[in-house]
């Protein structure tokens, strides 16, 4: 699942998702679309955030950059 899709699940907007895991909305924006990797700890709260298991975002994944 993508990690849009997980938030639209959630019926959030990025600048939501992006305050409650206290970074910029720019920096959300970009591990939208795959441009940046987040640290441990950010991925767990926007997994906390939107109620989904890190292994199912796709952008985590090591065979999306392939």
């Amino acid at each position: 699942m993508k990690l849009s899709e997980a938030r639209n699940l959630k019926k959030m907007i990025q600048e939501e998702v992006s305050h409650k895991i206290d970074v910029s909305l720019r920096y959300y924006q970009r591990l939208e679309s795959g441009k940046s990797i987040p640290t441990i700890k950010i991925a767990l709260r926007i997994c906390k955030i939107l109620e989904v298991s890190p292994f199912e975002i796709d952008e985590w994944q090591d065979d999306y950059f392939e």
